[in-house]
């Protein structure tokens, strides 16, 4: 295994798959990409790549993760998945939730919100970003997708560039939180509610009802621009669909917004 993280982590976890197989480097080009290669030769659904270090590390629209060596929780899930291919996005909305409860038990006086589609925010400030990429069989399921998940846990100092909008358990708590135990917690909530996402529209439905308990811009104007036209999309969020994409109330009546179309601007 070659990381004490690993080694710290693995007698506490406590799931039916997710991290029961686990591998851990000190540094990766991308965990996304090492789970992704260890899929292709066989890895198992809830296999997990840990690092402490990525040197390519992606965010989403080809935007880079960078995070402190050895402070924080950088790791990938192998999963595969029975959702249709336009309900993919649904395990990003499941994955939000399962952190956000994860984090809450760490957290006294506080309570982490989710920004659609992809982060995790304390007191307004991003601590944890995802990354769910793909391979897709045939046109109708996914064959096998990762999720990759960055939390800032312990890391005390932040680039000038992200100062005012990242943040760390420990700068909100003032104390330094167990690593391994964070990521035992982390794996249980994230196998629950991938499950749950998958287990029938009622589970569904709680999932969502969940994600939009914790929904920071609820009922608040957001302005968003498209990827590739670099137009401009302003309205009022009224939630998520049953696919995971945004619902806003905009001027010119309700508009359905994909995370892979646009970027938030807020």
């Amino acid at each position: 295994m070659g990381l004490a993280l690993v080694d710290d982590v693995q007698p506490q976890i406590d799931t039916d798959r997710f991290g029961r197989s686990m591998r851990g480097v000190e540094t990766v080009g991308s965990t996304n990409t090492a789970a992704a290669e260890w899929a292709r030769k066989g890895a198992e659904e809830g296999s997990v790549v840990v690092t402490e270090y990525q040197s390519e590390g992606r965010g989403r629209h080809g935007r880079t993760w960078d995070a402190e060596k050895g402070t924080n929780l950088m790791f990938s899930v192998v999963l595969c998945p029975t959702l249709e291919a336009d309900r993919l996005s649904l395990i990003t909305v499941a994955s939000s939730v399962a952190v956000a409860e994860a984090i809450d038990a760490f957290m006294t006086g506080h309570e982490a919100a989710l920004k659609w589609p992809n982060d995790v925010l304390l007191e307004g400030r991003k601590t944890c970003g995802m990354l769910l990429e793909s391979s897709l069989s045939g046109a109708q399921n996914a064959e096998v997708v990762v999720l990759g998940v960055g939390l800032n846990v312990n890391q005390t100092a932040f680039p000038d560039a992200l100062v005012d909008t990242a943040t760390s358990l420990h700068l909100v708590t003032g104390r330094a939180v167990p690593r391994a135990a964070l990521l035992a917690r982390v794996l249980a909530r994230l196998e629950a509610q991938y499950d749950a996402v998958q287990s029938g529209p009622s589970a569904r439905d709680a999932v969502r009802a969940a994600f939009h308990e914790r929904l920071a811009a609820l009922q608040e104007s957001m302005t968003f621009r498209a990827s590739e036209t670099g137009d401009t999309i302003t309205g009022v969020v009224q939630g998520i669909t049953d696919t995971g994409a945004l619902r806003l109330d905009t001027p010119d009546g309700p508009r359905i917004v994909h995370a892979g179309e646009v970027t938030s601007r807020v």
